[in-house]
């Protein structure tokens, strides 16, 4: 779930045609779609009081490839990163057991 390589990093376009690298932290499945959820690698360009916040996006599969979409359902977008969340609760539990067993 956590592990960093070059498949990690998702590069997307912006409405100006600009550029911007994301992590990508997980795909979370939800009521039977896939959703990406995103993190902001260049934090420099952002203003100062705007925070990290994570960018979650719905992905669509046809014969072309991977479509993503953003969400306007703020109940989808909330009850994904609460999944999302929860499997990073879980995937923290299973490390600090691991480490506590090595001990």
């Amino acid at each position: 779930m956590f592990e960093l390589d070059e498949d990690s990093i998702v590069t997307l376009t912006d409405e100006e045609g600009v550029d911007v690298d994301f992590l990508m932290l997980d795909v979370v499945e939800y009521e039977g779609g896939d959703y990406m959820v995103l993190l902001p690698l260049d934090t420099d360009e952002q203003d100062d009081d705007e925070e990290d916040d994570v960018l979650i996006l719905k992905v669509e599969k046809d014969d072309e490839g991977e479509k993503y979409l953003g969400i306007d359902d703020e109940t989808v977008m909330n009850a994904v990163f609460a999944l999302f969340q929860q499997r990073v609760a879980e995937a923290m539990k299973e490390a600090a057991e691991a480490v506590s067993e090595e001990e």
